[in-house]
């Protein structure tokens, strides 16, 4: 494209596209039928007539629109020529706005090189990975997702792969060390070749005289590669010239089972957004380990990525990872890391097998009837004993169903059997620990029996669900520390407070809890109880970094504790009401809308029971006083006991009157609410990269901000937070949001708002999203901003 800065005219085939305003305005329609236009185009006029009709069409049609540019200065073209000069709209844009694209791609290209370690054997180097960048004609480097992108669209996607490849090559001959490995990069589209011995990878590899048994060759993910047999011939091919097959980003993206089975590679490199955080998250550690099982089974040699943290680091080390490389190691740097600069990694504990748990060691009698009794009989065990859930039915000892309290409502007669309702969770006498653990975690919260069998399956009890998952939960981790808030547990807890009593200092212990925590967890499930705790443990955190001396603990469940200097006696009440009040404006968000707005939430057994209410004990010695960790739980339980039976959250203080905290931030909203709206109606969408950077470092509190129109589609990308990027994709754009509950809550009018609390799949984490729909006079609504939070930024 030497000629864009000269006169010529545009060409342009609409076909059943619609007319963007800017062929009215510019262009000469000449074909009405078949959607053609021209544009006189005057000098250096191409590449703004270009932007503006790009901006103006939908960005999913800028590849199905063909145009043809014809410069003055060329002269007349014959039919044959010109057919030959038609492109995509989408590539000619590509061409004129990045230059480089056009030229001879190795003069741009270059690489940088990141180790690849040993993890069994301490962190020996093994090997480099080529990374692929580009310096443009204005001397800027971008990297290679945008690089490649930008090749896709100006169709020279295979051109840019091969002159990486090259590229790769030259940098190993200049800077690694004669029989180092080298992984290098390379698309299914450039691999799949009638002839390798005339590839260009190989001629480069004869011609400098680098030994093809040196070269990983990594399939990467770019666009779906359909043909997978193809690939698979193209691979043992590869083999056949002596080059290893490493299958990159296994775990993310299309790169899945399939291609394992199919290509057979030497080398499996586990994807970065499996792998970062892994020791934090038991999701993410139970996949990591059936990856590393499964292409240990196959023979596959493991890669991971992305290692930044030294407990993934360890982690990786006990599940017997091969090799790792990440930024833990060094990064990617145009002068490679030699050995001696690398840092050790500690010998792998022995990697044990996949525990198994004994049910029998979590079960309670439970309480059952045989499927002939009448339903008088069970229904007088419901009534004689309020606490009763449910009860088991069984047919010669199995379980073939329960009874809930409900039946209370039924008038009629005949056996308990045609009233059971069906069991969902049978589990035999022992089970794997992960996949009972995520069964637990992801369904446990159902108001229902879970009933354990023996082999020959028959009934056993049923299982105490609480029991079975704090056990699973604390299975593998430090015990010293609580998995889902990191505060002090345990022994290591009880130790604690047992030194601060024995010392001279004279102390207040703050024991706190959640009310009606079981019938929280019954009605909404682990995955809000979690969140609950999550929220309150950070809620702690943030009140005890403005007290001195104050350290925190995590009894177990529900029940928190502070350790207080008693010269902060003034400064915690306080302190303790303020927390109350931050506790009730947040846990809000963990229930449904119409249950905190009404105060209360039922269960299926026709409970009810108040929204977000604690119970505060303060013991300060000034009644008994105790001497260890035993003495001060009890004497805790007797404090809490005066303020249970009230309704609302209670302090009380020992040698104190109760102290009732009114509930707050469930009519009227809080400041935060307000700050929040401002900052997302402030977001500058149509302003520079740097305004949106600048923007999340005003407001960090955002993880993300996209834009849904009217109809419920996402308009745009996600723009996501400089400091979450790794951990969230950019993708989003064009994904249908109208079934979320923030699109179908909406009624016309309706301001911004706050969602319920919710697992993000990006993060792992608690998130929320904040709304703010755009109306317009008549209260129709035009598009809906919105932004993640994570709940620990919302305490913050």
């Amino acid at each position: 494209m030497d000629n864009i800065s000269k006169a010529g005219q545009l060409y342009l085939r609409l076909g059943i596209h619609e007319v963007p305003k800017d062929c009215l305005l510019y262009g000469n329609l000449l074909d009405a039928a078949a959607g053609l236009w021209c544009f006189d185009v005057a000098e250096n006029g191409l590449r703004s007539l270009l932007a503006e009709l790009c901006r103006t069409m939908p960005q999913s049609v800028g590849s199905e629109i063909q145009v043809l540019w014809l410069c003055n200065a060329e002269g007349a073209l014959s039919p044959l020529e010109a057919l030959s000069h038609v492109v995509s709209l989408e590539t000619l844009y590509t061409w004129v706005e990045h230059e480089w694209i056009k030229g001879d791609l190795g003069d741009s290209l270059f690489s940088l090189l990141q180790p690849i370690v040993d993890l069994q054997s301490g962190g020996r180097l093994f090997a480099y990975e080529a990374l692929c960048r580009v310096r443009t004609g204005e001397n800027e480097v971008i990297g290679a997702i945008e690089a490649f992108d930008v090749a896709r669209r100006a169709k020279r996607l295979e051109a840019m792969d091969v002159a990486a490849q090259l590229a790769a090559i030259e940098t190993k001959i200049r800077l690694m060390p004669a029989g180092m490995p080298l992984f290098i990069n390379a698309m299914p589209c450039s691999l799949v070749q009638a002839d390798y011995d005339r590839h260009p990878l190989f001629a480069a590899l004869r011609a400098r005289g680098v030994p093809a048994q040196e070269i990983v060759v990594e399939i990467v993910e770019s666009e779906r590669f359909e043909d997978v047999e193809m690939l698979a011939l193209a691979c043992d091919a590869l083999r056949a010239q002596g080059v290893r097959i490493a299958l990159d980003d296994m775990g993310s993206g299309y790169n899945g089972l399939s291609l394992l089975g199919a290509l057979r590679p030497d080398f499996v490199k586990i994807d970065r957004d499996l792998v970062h955080g892994a020791h934090n998250s038991r999701v993410r550690s139970v996949m990591l380990e059936a990856i590393i099982s499964l292409a240990q089974r196959l023979g596959c040699a493991t890669v991971v990525e992305g290692l930044e943290d030294e407990q993934d680091v360890q982690l990786c080390c006990d599940l017997g990872v091969s090799y790792a490389q990440g930024y833990f190691f060094a990064p990617p740097d145009e002068k490679p890391v030699a050995e001696g600069q690398l840092p050790t990694v500690a010998a792998a504990r022995t990697a044990s097998p996949v525990p198994q748990v004994r049910l029998g060691d979590f079960l309670v009698p439970g309480s059952v009837v045989s499927v002939h009794d009448g339903i008088h009989a069970a229904q007088r065990r419901f009534r004689s004993d309020t606490a009763l859930e449910f009860i088991v039915v069984l047919d010669d000892e199995r379980p073939v169903g329960y009874l809930d309290r409900k039946l209370l409502r039924c008038v009629g007669r005949g056996n308990v059997g045609r009233y059971a309702k069906a069991l969902e969770h049978i589990l035999g006498a022992t089970a794997n620990a992960h996949s009972l653990f995520r069964r637990l975690y992801e369904n446990g919260g159902r108001n229902q029996p879970w009933v354990v069998t023996d082999d020959a399956g028959r009934y056993m009890g049923t299982l105490a669900l609480l029991g079975a998952l704090d056990h699973l939960t604390k299975a593998g981790v430090p015990s010293s520390v609580h998995p889902l808030t990191n505060l002090p547990t345990g022994p290591v807890l009880r130790s604690l407070i047992d030194h601060r009593l024995a010392g001279e200092e004279w102390l207040h212990l703050i024991y706190l809890d959640l009310d009606h925590f079981k019938a929280f967890n019954d009605r909404y499930g682990f995955v809000r109880g979690d969140a609950m705790i999550y929220l309150l443990a950070e809620i702690l955190r943030k009140t005890a970094a403005a007290l001195p001396g104050v350290e925190l603990g995590h009894i177990g469940g529900d029940d928190f504790l502070m350790v207080a200097p008693a010269s902060t006696h003034g400064e915690v009440e306080e302190a303790l009401e303020w927390l109350i009040t931050r506790f009730h404006e947040l846990a809000i968000y963990l229930y449904d809308q119409h249950d905190f707005q009404r105060g209360y939430f039922s269960t299926e057994s026709g409970g009810r029971y108040p929204v977000a209410t604690l119970s505060v004990a303060v013991i300060t010695g000034a009644e008994v006083r105790v001497t260890d960790s035993v003495g001060a739980s009890a004497r805790a339980a007797q404090l809490k006991r005066l303020g249970k039976n009230r309704q609302g959250s209670v302090i009380v203080v020992e040698g104190k009157p109760l102290h009732m905290v009114p509930r707050a931030g469930v009519d009227g909203l809080p400041a935060w609410h307000a700050h929040l709206e401002r900052a997302l109606r402030s977001f500058p969408a149509l302003a520079s990269g740097q305004a949106v950077d600048a923007w999340f470092a005003d407001h960090p509190e955002f993880e993300l901000v996209f834009r849904v129109d009217s109809e419920g589609m996402q308009c745009g990308v996600n723009w996501v937070n400089p400091a979450m990027r790794g951990s969230i994709k950019r993708g989003g754009v064009g994904v249908y949001r109208g079934d979320r509950p923030y699109f179908t809550m909406l009624r016309p009018g309706c301001a911004a708002y706050l969602s319920s609390v919710y697992l993000s799949r990006a993060t792992e984490d608690f998130c929320l999203t904040f709304c703010c729909p755009v109306w317009d006079a008549d209260n129709v609504l035009q598009e809906l901003w919105l932004g993640d939070i994570g709940l620990r930024s919302l305490v913050g």
